[in-house]
Parts: structure tokens; sequence; C-alpha cells
């Protein structure tokens, strides 16, 4: 069966199903759905590219690199949901996106997101909460319904998604000539190889273009790889031992880089970096420390009882990993806020309406006290005040039961956001304490009135407890009243990134025996998501700048190919108000790993953001 066919296919499987029935359950969403028959259907997504433009959207920049997308050639465009059999039906009368081609079938996801019957769901509405606080800071890609595509648009959209496949495949390759990862590099020229001879069979097989058009994309396809990998047909030319030297001294050099790095920070920063470098020791003890003469270590050496390649060259490659996150935050570092940043006036700053946007919500209540205005309000609340979606806590409860590993703790480190100065948490709560001490009330009382909504959620509403709710509610807009009048830095500008990078594996060498990572739950800042969405991860993260592993993107549906490194990387970008918070400290994602026998795992990842 054709690799790609069957990445389909294998989204579609019975766990599938019973994690979609038990997600829906646990929302609160379609208890009455529950008894009613359900059927699947097929979701052509949006994925709009570059990246950002999810939060800052031009239509002249921003391109839906699926609009045109066919659900055999660009599987990754596209996801299976399953909703009850009438709703189905319904889409077949008022939506516009049906397509169907040979053996497919598919909508397009507007269709689903304008469907009356389902506009109130929570995976729907959650988004719509987050823009209404935070429209201000996000400008987010609008739906432009659905436009059926001519046939040379669908030619010259597969054109652009294969040469975009190409360099996601070749680009390992060219840092591994650049970088002298030898013995990574040999595996990831076999997987290149398999994957030109698939992609050259799919250009064959693509029905909207004829002999001439297809002997012309495989003829640039030749050309391109020439021009990518030649850093690596470079390499090539040495033998294994002057590769392994030259490795070796470029590894030192990046060593030594980051030990100025390092020497040039604050005293406290010194002591933070040193104390994470600590992360590189159980690859390659490098000894790095304070001594007279500032930061020294010890040179890298290659070994002399075993041999350089392949478990020496494994080791260095996982040492590579952390130093080049440590390079990056040491670098981040250098350009931040230090006792020079200038306050501004209170009535000059932007600042999201957190005391109008949870009241409306509580108005909204008491005006019909209904099951919808109560998540409605929980999730307000969620989003406004906490890191972890209540809701989305139990989803996570449940998937955590039927998880072989608990507790993968990643890395964080931080890194440049572009040339902006970072405002770090240390000096934010200098400039202005009592800011951090509404931030610290703010989520001990969103806590407790979350709680609140969760017993009104499962046992009925009550005078006593909608009276509790209102006292802490009153209580957190006098808060964010007084935030409005003595706020002076600008909190929620992004500053920063940070990236989280999880070893899914506890492997000793390069291996590649798990084939496709599916993201089944994440949560952060208040959002949650899961497969079960008809909103994609970068709709319900904005923030998010990348995700996925070394072979390929987890956006926009949460499914990618896993890598001969068996780890998986999220990097988000961030304001100094949500780096800071008490409230988003951790972040938790569930993910299911799938073999190439088909047996399948899961593991529920963690992660604490370091807060500097």
């Amino acid at each position: 069966m054709n690799m790609k066919k069957d990445f389909v296919l294998k989204k579609q499987s019975k766990s599938r199903l019973q994690l979609k029935i038990l997600t829906i359950g646990l929302l609160n969403l379609g208890v009455a759905y529950a008894q009613e028959p359900m059927c699947s259907a097929s979701f052509q997504l949006v994925n709009y590219s570059p990246q950002k433009c999810y939060s800052e959207f031009s239509e002249s920049d921003c391109t839906d690199v699926c609009a045109a997308a066919d659900p055999e050639y660009s599987p990754q465009c596209f996801k299976s949901l399953d909703l009850p059999c009438d709703v189905i039906s319904g889409l077949h009368s008022t939506g516009k996106g049906f397509q169907s081609r040979d053996d497919y079938s598919w909508f397009h996801v507007s269709d689903l997101l304008t469907y009356p019957e389902l506009i109130s769901e929570l995976h729907i509405f959650q988004q719509e909460l987050f823009d209404e606080l935070y429209g201000e800071f996000v400008n987010k890609p609008k739906y432009f319904g659905f436009s059926p595509a001519s046939d040379e648009f669908r030619r010259v959209n597969f054109r652009l998604d294969v040469l975009t496949k190409l360099d996601s495949l070749a680009a390992p390759l060219r840092f591994a000539g650049l970088y002298r990862r030898y013995s990574l590099g040999l595996l990831l020229e076999e997987q290149l190889n398999r994957s030109i001879i698939d992609i050259k069979f799919n250009i064959d097989k693509y029905p909207y273009f004829d002999t001439a058009q297809r002997q012309s994309l495989k003829a640039e396809i030749d050309s391109v790889l020439t021009v990518k990998l030649r850093y690596w047909d470079l390499l090539k030319r040495y033998t294994p031992d002057q590769i392994a030297s030259s490795r070796v001294g470029h590894l030192n050099r990046r060593v030594r880089t980051l030990s100025r790095l390092i020497n040039t920070l604050p005293l406290a920063l010194q002591d933070k970096m040193l104390e994470k470098s600590q992360l590189l020791t159980p690859h390659i003890d490098i000894e790095l420390k304070k001594c007279d003469t500032g930061i020294c270590y010890t040179k890298i050496t290659a070994p002399e009882a075993m041999p350089f390649y392949p478990e020496f060259d494994y080791r260095l490659l996982k040492f590579e990993q952390v130093l080049t996150a440590l390079n990056n935050e040491a670098s981040a570092l250098t350009n931040i806020y230090n006792d020079n940043y200038q306050v501004i006036e209170p009535r000059l700053l932007r600042q999201p309406d957190f005391a109008g946007f949870v009241s409306s919500k509580l108005v909204d209540y008491k005006a019909l006290r209904s099951q919808a205005n109560l998540e409605r309000l929980a999730t307000a609340i969620d989003i406004a005040y906490l890191s972890k979606n209540q809701t989305g806590k139990a989803v996570l409860a449940a998937l955590t039961e039927r998880s072989d590993v608990t507790g993968n703790m990643g890395v964080t480190s931080l890194s440049a956001f572009g040339t902006q100065p970072i405002l770090l948490c240390q000096e934010f709560r200098k400039i202005n304490p009592e800011m951090a001490a509404i931030q610290d009330e703010g989520f001990t009382l969103a806590t407790e009135a979350r709680s609140l909504l969760s017993l009104m959620i499962r046992d009925g509403y009550t005078a006593e407890l909608l009276t509790q709710l209102e006292t802490i509610i009153a209580r957190l807009n006098q808060l964010a009243a007084r935030s409005q009048v003595i706020s002076n830095v600008e909190m929620f500008d992004k500053d920063r990134l940070v990236t989280i990078d999880w070893d899914l594996f506890e492997a000793s060498a390069l291996t590649h025996s798990r084939e496709f990572i599916e993201l089944e739950y994440l949560e952060y800042n208040g959002m949650f998501w899961t497969p079960n969405m008809s909103r994609t991860l970068s709709e319900i993260f904005p923030s998010i700048y990348h995700a996925g592993t070394m072979s390929g993107s987890l956006l926009p549906s949460g499914v990618t190919a896993n890598s001969q490194l068996n780890n998986l990387q999220i990097t988000f970008s961030q304001s100094a108000f949500h780096a800071c918070s008490a409230n988003n400290a951790t972040i938790n994602a569930v993910v299911k790993v799938t073999d190439g026998q088909g047996t399948v795992s899961r593991q529920v990842l963690t992660a604490n953001f370091d807060q500097l």
C-alpha cells in the first residue's frame, strides 16, 4: 500500500475513534451525541504559510498551502472526524466545500465551522473567546470560506507542495554536511533517496499533469537537490577520520563560543547557565565552570578506547542538541533589559480587558442559566487567568490512564525573538512588584472560581455557589482595575521564544523504528487541543512558532514522521506577561507513537518553564 495512503487510513483507527467519543463525553459538549450513531468524514484543513500568519496575518503575504490539496497526495492537509450521522447528512445539504475524486471524498473545514448545530461547541468557542480577549495583540487569519480550485491552481500548488517537501527532506542532510554529522547523514541520505522515489511515483500518478509536465517537475527536483546537497556531497569527499577530526574541532569552537557568551552575562545569569550546562554531562562532560580567567572547560577529544563511528558520533549528536539550545539561550540573555527599562504611563499601554471579559460572561449566565453559558464563563476564566483548562485536565487525566509512559520531562530553553530585548521575569517583578502580586492573587482566586464552576457544571446551579462565585469575580475585577492604573511596562508584546525538547525514547544509537507521531493532547496558556477539534493547532495556539521533528512538522493536523533522533520539539513565542505568570509555569501534552509493525504506544509529556 502506498505509504501516504496508509498514513491517511491509520488516522481512522479504532483507538482514534474511541478517543474522539471519550473526548466528546468529557467535554460535556455532546452528551446527547453519545447515544446517536456516529459517522466518519474527512475534512480539508486550512494551513497558512508562513507560520507567523497565525499571529500577524496579511492577506497579501499569507497563503493557504492546503487550498488545492488532494487527500492522496497531501494527507497532512486532511483530518478525519467522527460526528453524529445527522450532522454529516446536514453538511451534505448545507456545505459548499464537498469534493470527491475516485475513492476519496471530503468536506472543507469551513463547512463544519459554520454549521449552526456545532457553533456552540467548546472546541469552536474557546478560540472565539481567546480572540475576544487578545484580539488587539494577535492578528489571526479570517476564514474566507471554500473556493473551488481550478486544474491550473491544483498543478501550481502540487508543484509548490513537492518543492516544500523537498526542502524539508533535504534540510537535515544539508545541515549534516555543514556540521559534519556523518553517521546521521548516511541514514538521512538513505531516507531521502526512498522519499524521492515516492515523490516521483506520485508525480507520475498525479491526474492533472501531462507527460511533459511530469518530466519537467522531476527534472526540477534533480536540479534543486544538486544545489541543496552540495555541503553533504562535499563532506563525502573526505575520509571518515578526517570528518571525525573536523567534527570535534567544530564542536570545540561552539563550546568556546558558549563559554564566552556566559562570561558576558550578569553573575546571577552566569550561575543559571552553568547550572543548566549540566545537561551536557550525560553525553560529554566538558566541566564547564567558573575559574580565575572567566569560564573554563575541558575540550572534547575523540576516545581511544572506542571507535568514533557510530557510538561516539551519536553521543556527539545528543551533546550538540543540548549545546545548540544553551548557545541560543546564552545569546538571547545578552540582549535583555537590565535596570534600563523605560517605564510607560498606564494610559499609553495596550492591555486586555480582563474584568469586562469575565464579567460579561457572568452577566450572560445570570440572564440565562444554561449549560452553554456556564461553559463559556468557565472557559473565559481559564483563558484569562489559568494556563490549565479545567475541561482539558479531565481529558488529560483520561489519556494518562491509557499511556505507557507518564511524566516524560522535557528540557526548556530560551532564544531570541528577532532583535527584541527580553524583559526577564526578575526584572519585570522588580519594576512593578505590585503587578506581580496581582498576578499571583488573580491566579489563586481564578483557581477557586474554577472549582466552584466545576461543581456547578457537575451538580447544577445553587444560589450559594453563585454568590461565592460573584464575590470572587468582583475581587478579580478589582485587581484588574488596579492593574490598569499601575501598569508601567509593555507586558503583552512578544519578546522571546521558548522551546521544549522531549526525548521520546531511551536509545543508545540512531534508530528509526517508530514511524509516526500523533499529538493527542496539548494544553498551554488556558487553551487545549485534541485531534477531534475542527480547529487546527495553529488556530488554537497562534503563538506556536514551530512544532515537530527533524523529519517533519506537526502542523496543521498534529501528525508527523518520527526522525532518527527520536525527539519532539515545540517552540512558542511569549510575552513577559505569559512568560512570568505563576500559572503558566508548566506545559503538558500526550503523543501516540506508531512503529513500522503498527504497534502503538503513548506518552504523557510535561515540562517546566524556567521563568528566568
